[in-house]
């Protein structure tokens, strides 16, 4: 882990950003309470839900090597909706350590940037592991977890000739049933990529040493 945030701080220094929780304004009975942490995105059982693509102003070509892109493009946009997929996320705060389900849609222009947003979920739990099987009971039973949106923008740069792209999104969320019925969050999350479309790292070639290392890095307040 230390490897990727040495990577992302490195890139956010570079590119002039800085990873800064949402902050308010102090509110008389509300405690507010800094969590951090990383998502790591699992890589069996994905996508739970293929995300369909369209490609205004040219043709859709799925490559099975390669993915998704657009042909014969006078615009080289890519746009994609209701793609589903799980991660495993640990924070310094037990409420938001477990299982995520998050949707993703975006528009992408001819360098795979633009505006990203969805759903995301977290349940809570104990041993979520994002090289095993979708806890598919766990999150289908839940009474109690985390529901919200995302939404952000996704940027491209280019480091020694190499590039990568860094989504900057932005979180919010109520918790549903139990403990966390009635809380909010509001955060940030840093997502590092290495490919013009976002996959787990898992995909990636061996040699970059990033199997075990988390896509996103996050911060933000629980109140309650």
């Amino acid at each position: 882990m230390r490897k990727l945030l040495v990577l992302c701080l490195s890139a956010l220094l570079f590119s002039g950003v800085m990873i800064v929780p949402v902050s308010f304004a102090a509110e008389p009975g509300v405690t507010r309470t800094l969590i951090e942490g990383v998502d790591n995105w699992a890589w069996n059982d994905t996508p739970l839900s293929p995300a369909t693509y369209t490609c205004p102003g040219g043709e859709l070509v799925v490559d099975p090597f390669v993915g998704p892109y657009c042909a014969d493009s006078t615009t080289g946009r890519l746009h994609f909706r209701d793609g589903a997929a799980w991660s495993c996320a640990t924070s310094s705060d037990p409420r938001m350590t477990g299982v995520g389900v998050y949707t993703s849609n975006g528009n992408f222009d001819a360098n795979s940037t633009g505006s990203v947003w969805g759903t995301w979920m977290i349940v809570p739990m104990e041993g979520c592991d994002k090289d095993g099987p979708y806890p598919e009971e766990v999150v289908m039973t839940a009474t109690s977890f985390w529901e919200g949106t995302w939404n952000g923008q996704r940027r491209i740069y280019s480091l020694n000739g190499f590039n990568f792209w860094i989504g900057d999104v932005k979180l919010v969320a109520r918790g549903v049933g139990g403990d966390l019925d009635g809380l909010h969050i509001n955060g940030t999350m840093e997502i590092t990529m290495y490919t013009p479309l976002p996959v787990p790292y898992e995909f990636l070639p061996p040699s970059l040493g990033l199997f075990d290392e988390p896509e996103g890095v996050f911060i933000g307040e629980i109140m309650e």
